[in-house]
């Protein structure tokens, strides 16, 4: 079955997949060493891939070219023997003794596309070495040489428009840094180059993330951007400054002493005395609770009581009891605080 052979040194393994894997992509039948079974011997199945290749593509580069590149320059003579070799320049290195008068791909600048004129001649190599036909002239270098000069062209005109740019003639700044479509990237732009009054891309993205009204945020971003292109409008703000006082409203709890006197009535047992006399001083928790909240700066809520020491005795047939304790007033109390803010 005829392939290709990939001849290279094994340093420039990644290099080299990804070329093949490039040639795989457009219908060629690839074969390198990565592709060797497990306890074959490799050497012979080497020679075995050489001999049936029609085509041998050699990886030129600093590896291949020095003195352990041994391997592969033998493999690259049998192809040159054969008429089948194509070399390739993956390093700016000159091809070794013998090889120099072989049209050499240079693919030093290639990244990896299939359309890239330099990949384009090698496959036009390739497929020239396995038809027999002479390989055609390469187009790669005449193409970079017209982009070079065409780059050249186009480099005069940027030149002279950056300088109309930067001088600011006919307000071209503000019109350009304000050109619809490409927002916010030509604005940041202009702003890394201190163009138009534009912010850069920090401080446009600190602005953006400051608190509505706080003076404090203001002053901060003056700080990190004295010069910045917001410092009129931080400053504006800034002098537009109010206290005003935040009413706010917490929970809290207050303690009243409580005093509950015995029952008239007695109850069967003591648990139901104890538990009358705490009903009858609820009454007396709610009251007061309430009372001393209107009277002060609280909100009243609910009301408890807790009983610390009881007082009881047998009423004619049964028990009756009071208590000395507390009401537990629930409450919500009131602060104030001023706060600071500008510009709102």
């Amino acid at each position: 079955m005829s392939h290709i052979f990939v001849s290279y040194k094994s340093e420039d393994v990644q290099r080299v997949a990804r070329l093949a894997q490039a040639l795989q992509h457009c219908g060629l039948d690839i074969w390198w060493d990565r592709y060797l079974p497990g306890g074959q011997n490799w050497h012979a199945e080497i020679q075995k891939a050489l001999e049936n290749a029609t085509c041998v593509i050699v990886a030129w580069t600093k590896a291949s070219v020095g003195p352990t590149g041994d391997f592969v320059r033998d493999e690259a003579r049998e192809g040159k023997g054969r008429g089948i070799l194509v070399p390739v320049k993956l390093d700016r290195i000159a091809p070794p003794l013998g090889f120099g008068e072989i049209q050499t791909i240079d693919l030093t600048r290639w990244k990896g596309s299939t359309d890239d004129p330099f990949f384009q001649d090698l496959l036009a190599a390739v497929k020239a070495k396995q038809n027999g036909r002479p390989v055609p002239a390469a187009k790669g270098p005449m193409r970079r040489l017209r982009q070079r000069l065409t780059y050249g062209t186009v480099l005069s005109a940027i030149v002279a428009c950056i300088g109309t740019f930067g001088s600011n003639a006919f307000h071209a700044q503000e019109k350009v840094c304000a050109v619809p479509g490409f927002q916010p990237t030509v604005s940041d732009l202009c702003g890394t180059f201190g163009f138009g009054d534009r912010p850069t891309k920090s401080e446009r993205l600190a602005w953006q993330a400051l608190r509505p009204g706080n003076c404090e945020d203001l002053r901060n971003h003056l700080g990190r951007f004295p010069e910045g292109a917001y410092r009129l409008q931080a400053q504006a703000l800034l002098a537009d400054h109010h206290l005003n006082e935040i009413e706010s409203w917490a929970p809290v709890t207050h303690s009243l002493r409580l005093f509950e006197s015995r029952g008239e009535k007695g109850l069967s047992n003591l648990a139901l005395a104890k538990e009358d006399a705490l009903a009858r001083a609820q009454r007396r928790a709610d009251h007061a609770c309430h009372d001393f909240a209107e009277t002060t700066i609280y909100k009243f809520k609910s009301a408890g009581t807790e009983a610390e020491e009881w007082d009881c005795a047998a009423v004619g047939n049964g028990v009756a009891c009071g208590f000395e304790g507390q009401a537990i007033c629930h409450l919500d109390g009131k602060s104030t605080k001023q706060e600071e803010t500008c510009g709102k």
